[in-house]
């Protein structure tokens, strides 16, 4: 009779070796989904940039409005919101929001690039510190 704790067996080598595999495939694919999964999202200044497109592009003055500082807002008029829907239609549907801010712009200055079906804008949005848009610019929409 031995009072002595039992000492357990070792595993053979071919089950450590098929252990280690299989953890790391597991690390291995949940990097891929993380890093995936962080790729293809708009940060929340495409997003709002998205928005402000697509509404304009709609000729929807209620959703620009909405994503407006409330005193800008003011200025914004339906001739406006049109004249931009004009120029926006003929692009199609917006493909991708990317941000292109240079560093050492001033804060709560956001640059970017719209990319349509049938062509590019640049655009130029200044936020308040709610998020809300207080100036808009786009250079000219360049045909692809």
């Amino acid at each position: 009779m031995s009072t002595g704790n039992p000492t357990p067996p070792t595993p053979a080598p071919a089950a450590t070796q098929q252990r280690r595999l299989l953890i790391f495939a597991v690390v291995a694919v949940l990097v891929f989904l993380v890093l995936r999964a962080c790729a293809g999202h708009e940060n929340k200044y495409e997003n709002l940039a998205r928005e402000l497109t697509v509404a304009l592009q709609n000729n929807d003055l209620a959703a620009v409005d909405k994503l407006q500082n409330a005193e800008t807002a003011t200025h914004i008029t339906r001739g406006i919101v049109g004249r931009w829907a004009d120029r926006l239609v003929p692009l199609g549907k917006v493909k991708s929001v990317k941000e292109v801010t240079p560093s050492g712009a001033a804060a709560r200055r956001h640059e970017f690039d719209v990319t349509f079906d049938k062509g590019r804008l640049h655009e130029d949005l200044q936020v308040d510190p709610e998020d809300k848009i207080v100036h808009f610019n786009a250079e000219p929409i360049t045909k692809s």
